[in-house]
């Protein structure tokens, strides 16, 4: 278990290195883009067969979202299954293999990122084209 736990910290610090800085550092006094890399680590810690990410960029600078979502990539690509809730569209839209577009808790759209990238609904509405 010990081994298990130090080699998924050792994957953790080499997909968040800025973790790997502060390691010292207790949780709550990190930065907002380094606690959500904090949050992504921990849960990524136990190898889950989904991460469920519940608006990521929310309260970040653009800087540190572009770093976060340049991560989910990274992780999706390794093979995770990745459960985005994101109202930044673009971003989200640049990541993703399929998206929904939920409104008053329906489906309001579905399909791959590329199909949504050309809806003119969210072209107009979220994209602002």
């Amino acid at each position: 278990m010990r081994r298990f736990f130090a080699e998924r910290l050792d994957w953790a610090y080499d997909h968040f290195p800025r973790l790997r800085e502060r390691r010292h550092q207790v949780a709550g006094t990190l930065s907002g883009g380094e606690q959500q890399m904090c949050a992504i680590a921990r849960a990524l810690m136990s190898k889950p067969r989904l991460l469920l990410l519940d608006e990521p960029s929310a309260g970040l600078a653009p800087l540190v979202v572009q770093q976060v979502f340049d991560l989910v990539r990274a992780i999706a690509e390794e093979g995770y299954t990745v459960l985005i809730v994101e109202q930044n569209v673009q971003q989200v839209l640049d990541l993703v293999d399929r998206a929904y577009l939920l409104e008053v808790g329906h489906i309001a759209l579905a399909g791959s990122a590329g199909e949504l990238k050309q809806s003119e609904v969210i072209r107009r509405s979220y994209l602002g084209l």
